[in-house]
């Protein structure tokens, strides 16, 4: 081996061990949120001075997820210094320094070197601690995080239902000051609200402009219209039935449609994914969820007799579905294998809707006696109430 080859080993060697305690590192602070039972992992804030607005919303945050229990924010020392921290059990600890803008670094309490270290807007707001938190959340667990989630949902009024929006964890919430007296869908695009709702003896669907607050009607009809799913802010899906035909149709919000499919069967809820459209049809003599592919209409669900409400997780993998069994439970299903798993239990459980991160959902339930919006994840195992309402559904 002559001597440039054998400087090419000798640095390539020194990379692999320079590096390694860094990726041993990061997979020893992982956290598999996927795995139930999971122990939290504890985190210390370290600074943040005159940043109480930042602190406050990444402590509460991540501690809303349950996935993390945070302690502090305390004083700051010159240098990070694992030891300590050694008598405690926080593992992870962020440390803030400010001066034109905030300075974060992020250390496991194994070593004095930082696992992150990013540069932010020095604002002391909500909107500055969402990002540093979900910063915090993508590292430590690898997924995308749900704190710039928001959702819409409906609220039964005195006389009629009013049409709300709220931030990921139920705080905040806007009324739209839209009413009507029977709304089947609700659904949030960017700045625009579209909905189905009963317009005297006609029905109708809407598209709400949060930015202006203008309403447009962008279909009409005597036959019962559902709206489904919204492909972009100017497209959307819905089922049209008058009692005999039932049809699923796309249209653009001018109100030029396009039928998709037809049937002398109950078709509705149709759901949009990637190249499939799911619904739900009783063709087979009750409820089930099918889908419209290339090569025709498949039936998706077989275990149970009455499976409604599908939602289809952003990555196409999962489906999360409402079945009655005793009372309406929530089931996820893995679409290529077709397992399914019970993830709620107690009282009714329906409306489910995929939050944009892929692991959480919005549902309502009546576990409570009454009926409201939960947050839960997608194995189940947290289960966070967040507002009286009904009919969620979780955007960005």
């Amino acid at each position: 081996m002559n001597s440039k080859l054998i400087k090419k080993f000798i640095a390539f060697v020194l990379f692999f061990y320079v590096l390694q305690p860094l990726n041993a590192l990061a997979e020893k602070i992982y956290l598999d949120i996927t795995q139930p039972g999971i122990k939290k992992l504890a985190i210390a804030l370290e600074g943040f001075d005159n940043l109480s607005n930042v602190s406050k919303t990444i402590k509460e945050n991540l501690e809303f997820t349950e996935y993390f229990r945070v302690y502090g924010p305390f004083p700051i020392t010159a240098e990070f210094d694992p030891q300590l921290w050694k008598s405690s059990d926080v593992e992870i600890v962020v440390r803030a320094r400010t001066l034109d803008k905030i300075s974060v670094k992020i250390f496991a309490t194994t070593s004095a070197s930082p696992i992150f270290v990013k540069e932010y807007p020095l604002k002391n707001n909500e909107f500055t601690g969402n990002l540093i938190s979900s910063d915090i959340y993508k590292l430590l667990t690898g997924k995308e995080s749900p704190f710039f989630n928001r959702f819409v949902f409906v609220r039964k009024l005195s006389s009629c239902m009013g049409i709300f929006l709220s931030n990921w964890n139920g705080k905040n919430v806007q009324d739209t000051g839209l009413r009507r007296h029977i709304i089947s869908r609700v659904l949030l695009k960017g700045n625009k609200i579209f909905y189905s709702a009963l317009n005297g003896k006609s029905w109708t669907i809407e598209v709400f402009d949060i930015s202006n607050k203008t309403n447009k009607e962008i279909i009409k009809s005597k036959a019962l219209l559902v709206l489904g799913d919204v492909l972009n802010e100017s497209q959307f899906i819905y089922s049209e039935s008058d009692g005999e035909i039932s049809e699923i149709k796309i249209s653009d919000i001018y109100g030029r449609t396009k039928a998709v499919s037809s049937s002398r069967w109950i078709d509705t809820s149709a759901r949009w994914s990637a190249s499939h459209i799911f619904f739900v049809s009783n063709r087979d003599g009750s409820p089930q969820i099918y889908k419209i592919t290339s090569s025709g209409t498949q039936r998706v669900t077989f275990q149970g007799r009455y499976n409604t409400e599908p939602s289809i997780n952003p990555q196409g993998s999962k489906m999360a579905f409402s079945s009655l069994v005793g009372n309406f439970q929530i089931y996820i299903m893995d679409i290529l294998s077709g397992t399914q798993t019970q993830i709620t239990n107690q009282g009714n459980n329906e409306q489910p809707c995929f939050c944009p991160d892929g692991h959480f959902l919005t549902i309502m339930s009546d576990r409570r006696g009454k009926k409201e919006i939960y947050l839960i994840s997608s194995d189940g195992a947290v289960q966070k109430p967040l507002t009286h309402g009904y009919l969620p559904f979780c955007s960005r």
